[in-house]
């Protein structure tokens, strides 16, 4: 009963050895080209107008921060943060809180925005009634590098 079985499978590795590569071969042949987005390439729509603009809301860095209204989407606000110098930080994230953040974590009811890219636009979840805090946080440090209090934005 070994020899039998013995002879199946030394023909199955046999046939393993052809088909196997070829499969790898032609999957990557077949597959799609990946695409990698840049935060950079992500513009405001042409409906987009300027509602606030700030030098100094940030607490520790200097950042230019503009918000921007949609007209076609007017609940949305758009915020962009252009940094004046580079930030050396790594693994930025960009969060959004009402409530305050501390010096070394984040509050429970921050809402993660995206990876931070400087220029690019993202949507901020306003709460009609109450103010937020814009919040930058080093996921490899785990630490906040630095917040900004928004007021109630028209």
């Amino acid at each position: 009963m070994i020899q039998p079985l013995r002879s199946v499978h030394r023909h199955t590795f046999v046939v393993l050895a052809f088909v196997l590569p070829l499969v790898i071969v032609l999957g990557l042949a077949r597959r799609h080209p990946r695409l990698r987005s840049s935060g950079a390439d992500v513009q405001l729509p042409s409906s987009a107008t300027l509602v606030r603009k700030s030098e100094t809301l940030w607490a520790k860095h200097s950042m230019r921060t503009q918000f921007y209204s949609d007209s076609n989407h007017p609940a949305d606000i758009d915020v962009v943060v252009t940094p004046s110098e580079n930030l050396n930080e790594p693994d930025l994230l960009l969060y959004w809180s009402v409530d305050p953040p501390s010096e070394s974590s984040l509050p429970a009811s921050a809402q993660l925005l995206g990876p931070f890219v400087a220029g690019k636009p993202f949507i901020l979840p306003l709460s009609v009634d109450r103010p937020g805090y814009l919040v930058l946080f080093s996921l490899a440090h785990q630490i906040v590098v630095d917040t900004a209090k928004v007021e109630k934005l028209p």
